[in-house]
């Protein structure tokens, strides 16, 4: 029997990822899917083993995800893994899956169906998705140890932000993958040495792809004036991370994992509040907007040893207000993370009402928000304006600069001061030695940024990685203002401010 031009035409789409994605896949404006050349590379290369050091908005979760469906759409009863980190990382790549099947039928109907007719789309306790062809797809987070992996044995493997996996991870999902199979790995790398990520790189077994963020042809000079500017030059670890796609100087990671994933428990009292600008756009006055942040709070007055830190951002940035509360148990004091409130395009006055209404909540102990963003002007109306003195802040409200010095003590008639920021990151490392902090464990966004986030040395000096830090900043100001208090101004005691290297973190 001949072969038709259609049958032809169908086999070649068929056998090849990016005529596939163009023919089953769509942007999310509805516009059909199309790749630009660097991705087109990527998913018609052949190697076994790929890994790739990419900048930030290259579109390497398009790629993945795409690579992905096309080897379950194509692939009798095969079986892949997408692995990452934390399951934040997967969630994107679940969003992306999940718009390309309800935008095609056809994708739709590959998806297998249970006896009772519906699609074998299982979230609990991992995500995984089963086609009629017989293929799966599984998605795992690699946590601490990478445990999830371990009863999978698959013939195809995609790493998403491979960079940030613990060694342990990399051993245990190296048992997943079959003799002969495909591992593509993604990442931004993070400077960080004595890593298997780093080590690949350099692997004579792999191919190696570099995507700097300026690939992306929607890239513009006003972009890249942005983007040295946040990030402090081309010179800066932010720079060569982020954007050039480069190992760029050598990081240290800022906190021990090890410890961060102990200090996490199931707090059956924890609230994540999340509060946008078109959720208070319609309240025309002041007792409107304050009636409205109080009714979506849904707070309950509580007793007891309260500590609130904020980090808070411009309007366009977020804003992360966090609250602790201190108990004692047994000789061991332990603060716990009882709340986090996230905003979203919200004004300082807003986000000084939020304040307020925590404050009347809570009661806290101190109060600690930084000076930058909308910091000094929150700080300031909560001192200075009328309707906030009767909740008497001065003295409990402090902004701090993170690129200040913070005294102390006073040696031989000598002020003995230290970096604030660095102080705060101590302050926070010397508590997870001892056990004395508690964060939710099921906080995804708490867990990526504590274990993903880094400093370089420069001339002597610790600078720490830039943009996923608003939550641990908030954590900084709630522990330097509760530390405060223990700093004798006039005391011979100086606090250890010693970084924690990379070592102790990737065993």
């Amino acid at each position: 029997m001949a072969v038709t031009d259609k049958e032809r035409k169908l086999a070649a789409t068929l056998s090849d990822p990016v005529l596939w994605g163009q023919a089953y896949l769509y942007n999310r404006d509805g516009s059909g899917r199309d790749y630009w050349p660097h991705q087109v590379e990527d998913l018609r290369c052949p190697a076994k083993n790929i890994i790739h050091l990419d900048g930030r908005d290259v579109g390497k979760s398009i790629v993945l995800s795409t690579d992905a469906l096309h080897y379950a759409f194509t692939t009798r009863g095969g079986q892949g893994l997408i692995a990452a980190p934390h399951q934040g990382h997967l969630d994107t790549i679940i969003e992306e899956i999940e718009y390309q099947l309800d935008t095609n039928p056809d994708l739709m109907n590959s998806v297998a169906l249970t006896k009772y007719g519906k699609p074998k789309i299982h979230r609990k306790p991992y995500f995984r998705l089963e086609f009629t062809n017989g293929s799966v797809l599984y998605f795992r987070p690699a946590g601490a140890y990478g445990d999830a992996f371990r009863s999978l044995h698959v013939g195809r493997v995609w790493v998403d932000e491979g960079a940030w996996l613990t060694e342990r991870a990399w051993k245990a999902l190296r048992q997943c993958l079959k003799a002969g199979g495909t591992l593509r790995i993604y990442s931004t790398p993070n400077g960080l040495r004595d890593t298997t990520y780093y080590r690949l790189t350099s692997s004579d077994q792999f191919h190696v792809f570099r995507w700097p963020s300026w690939l992306n042809p929607l890239w513009t000079e006003d972009r890249e004036s942005e983007l040295l500017e946040f990030y402090g030059g081309r010179d800066s670890s932010g720079w060569q991370h982020e954007v050039a796609g480069e190992h760029g100087k050598p990081s240290y990671g800022a906190f021990n994992v090890e410890q961060f994933n102990l200090s996490r428990q199931d707090l059956l009292e924890y609230q994540k509040i999340v509060i946008t600008d078109s959720e208070l756009r319609d309240c025309e006055t002041e007792e409107a907007a304050h009636d409205r942040m109080e009714m979506l709070l849904n707070l309950t007055p509580r007793s007891g040893q309260f500590w609130i830190g904020g980090d808070l951002g411009y309007t366009n940035d977020p804003t992360e207000i966090i609250v602790f509360q201190e108990m004692e148990v047994g000789e061991r004091t332990l603060l716990k993370m009882i709340l986090r409130v996230h905003l979203e395009h919200v004004s300082y006055p807003h986000i000084a009402q939020i304040i307020a209404l925590l404050e009347r909540y809570y009661t806290p102990a101190g109060i600690g928000v930084d000076n930058g963003g909308n910091g000094l002007a929150v700080v300031q109306e909560l001192l200075t304006l009328d309707k906030y003195k009767g909740l008497e802040l001065e003295g409990r409200l402090k902004g701090y600069d993170f690129g200040g010095m913070t005294r102390l003590a006073v040696r031989d008639g000598k002020e003995v001061k230290k970096r604030t920021k660095e102080l705060m990151t101590s302050l926070i490392n010397g508590a997870l030695q001892r056990k004395q902090l508690i964060f939710p464990s099921d906080d995804l966004e708490v867990e990526d940024q504590f274990t993903t986030h880094t400093y370089t040395l420069r001339d002597g000096k610790i600078i720490y990685s830039k943009g996923n830090d608003h939550i641990i900043d908030a954590v900084r100001c709630a522990m330097l203002i509760r530390e405060e208090g223990n700093l004798d101004p006039v005391g011979e005691e100086v606090v250890s401010l010693k970084p924690v290297l990379t070592n102790p973190v990737f065993i």
